[in-house]
C-alpha cells in the first residue's frame, strides 16, 4: 500500500526533473538556454525565477562583480540586486569596506567572499563557477606599492576573461574602461586601459565594454577631491591652465546602462561610450566646486612641466611605502589631464540604451558637495553671493555642450 503513492508520484518527479535540471546548468543545453533568457534579463527562466519581480525575487541571473568595494560597484550591485539578481562580491579589503553591499539585496541574495586574491586563478575560477554574468570593475587611479597599471588594467582583465571563457555558464562578460584610453596616449594609465580592452576582446569577442567619462556622485573622487583640497589648502592647484575638456557622467546613469545592456543581445560585442550631457573645462569644474561649497575661489595655475617635476619624487616614494596620496597630484594624472575626455563622434552612447543622462551641475549628482559648506548645508561662508538654485551654483547653463 505504501508503494502506490510513490508510484503515482513518479510522473510528477520526472516532470520536475525535466524542468529544473536544465535550468540549473547540468545539461549541455545550458548555454543556449541562459542566452535566450538573458536577452530579457531572465524573465522567462521558469526553473530559477521566483517571486513577483524586484529585490525580493530570484531572476535567474547570477553575477560575479570583481572590484566590488569600489565607487561604481556599489551602484552596479544595487541595480542588479533590485532586479532579483544573485550577486557574488569577492573582496580583499576589511569587512567594514564591504558590509554595506549585503544590504542591497534580500537575505542571502548578496554573497560576500572575504580574503579574495585576484592573483590566484583558482579564486577567480571559484568566484564565477555559478555565474552567468561576470563583471570586471577592478581599476586604479594611481599606481601603488602593491599594484601597478600593467597588472590592474591588462593582466588581471586578461586572466579573468580567460577563466570566464572556460566557464560553460558565462553568458555575459562586462568590462569597464575609460574615455581617452588609447595605445598612443602619453598617460600610462590610458595606454594600459586600451591594452586591457584589446586583451579582453581577443579572448571574448562578445564581451561588452563600457568606456566611462569621469564619474561623479556621493562617493566620487573628482568633486570630493577638489572640495577637500579647497577646505585643506590655501589654494587649489590646476595644471596647464585647466583647459582640458571633461564630460563627467553621473554614477547612477552608468549603473542603469549596465542593466539596460543586459536586457538586449544587441549589446554583445559592443563598446559603449558613457558620458554626461555637459562639456566643461577643468577650470570651470573647479569653479563649480568652489561655488557649490560657497568658498572664495583660490586657484593657482601650475605649468605641466613643473607639476610633473614636483610629483615624480613623491610618486616614487609612495610606490615603495603603503601611504595613500591624492591621485590628482601624480605625474601620470597630470599628463592624463593634458588631453580631453569627451565623446568621440559616431559611437554608441546612453541614447542607444534608451537612457537620458543627468546633468552633473545640479541636483543629486552634485548635492553631496553642500555638506562641505562651513555655515551649514543650506548656507555657507559666501552664501550672500551664491545662487539659491539647484545645488547653489548659478552658471551651469554656460557649460552645456549643446
Amino acid at each position: 500500500m505504501m508503494l502506490r503513492p510513490l508510484r503515482d508520484c513518479a510522473p510528477l518527479c520526472r516532470s520536475l526533473a525535466q524542468t529544473f535540471i536544465p535550468a540549473i546548468g547540468i545539461t549541455e543545453h545550458t548555454r543556449s538556454y541562459a542566452s535566450s533568457d538573458l536577452a530579457t534579463f531572465a524573465v522567462k527562466n521558469k526553473g530559477l525565477r521566483a517571486g513577483p519581480g524586484g529585490r525580493s525575487s530570484v531572476s535567474g541571473v547570477v553575477a560575479t562583480v570583481f572590484g566590488s568595494t569600489g565607487f561604481l560597484a556599489r551602484y552596479v550591485i544595487n541595480a542588479l540586486a533590485r532586479q532579483g539578481t544573485q550577486v557574488i562580491v569577492p573582496y580583499r579589503a576589511d569587512d567594514i569596506d564591504a558590509q554595506h553591499l549585503r544590504q542591497m539585496g534580500d537575505l542571502g541574495q548578496v554573497y560576500s567572499w572575504k580574503d579574495f586574491d585576484v592573483r590566484n586563478d583558482d579564486h577567480i575560477r571559484d568566484a564565477i563557477k555559478r555565474s552567468n554574468v561576470v563583471i570586471n570593475l577592478i581599476a586604479k587611479d594611481k599606481e601603488t606599492w602593491n599594484f601597478g597599471f600593467e597588472e590592474v588594467n591588462v593582466d588581471i582583465p586578461r586572466r579573468i576573461a580567460k577563466i570566464a571563457a572556460e566557464n560553460p555558464l558565462t553568458e555575459r562578460f562586462l568590462h569597464f574602461s575609460c574615455l581617452g584610453a588609447s595605445k598612443d596616449s602619453a598617460s600610462r594609465r590610458l595606454r594600459t586601459k586600451a591594452e586591457g580592452e584589446e586583451a579582453v576582446r581577443s579572448i571574448l569577442p562578445e564581451a561588452t565594454i563600457y568606456k566611462l567619462a569621469h564619474m561623479v556622485g556621493t562617493e566620487d573622487r573628482m568633486y570630493n577631491n577638489y572640495a577637500q583640497l579647497a577646505k585643506s589648502l590655501p589654494f587649489v592647484p590646476i595644471f596647464g591652465s585647466g583647459r582640458t575638456k571633461l564630460q563627467p557622467v553621473y554614477v547612477r546613469d552608468v549603473a542603469n546602462a549596465v542593466i539596460s545592456s543586459l536586457k538586449t543581445k544587441a549589446a554583445l560585442g559592443q563598446d559603449y561610450y558613457l558620458a554626461g550631457p555637459e562639456v566643461f573645462t577643468v577650470r570651470e569644474m573647479v569653479d563649480l566646486v568652489f561655488d557649490t561649497i560657497r568658498e572664495p575661489k583660490r586657484i593657482v595655475d601650475v605649468p605641466v612641466a613643473v607639476g610633473k617635476l614636483l610629483a615624480a619624487p613623491r610618486e616614487r616614494f609612495f610606490k615603495s611605502v603603503p601611504i595613500p596620496v591624492n591621485y590628482l597630484f601624480t605625474a601620470d594624472n597630470i599628463i592624463e589631464n593634458t588631453q580631453d575626455h569627451i565623446l568621440p563622434p559616431n559611437v554608441l552612447t546612453f541614447k542607444d540604451l534608451g537612457i537620458e543622462p543627468s546633468k552633473v551641475t545640479e541636483g543629486f549628482p552634485i548635492e553631496h558637495l553642500r555638506h562641505y559648506r562651513v555655515g551649514g548645508y543650506d548656507f555657507g561662508t559666501t552664501s550672500s553671493t551664491a545662487s539659491t538654485g539647484g545645488a547653489g551654483y548659478g552658471g551651469a547653463g554656460s557649460m552645456d555642450s549643446g
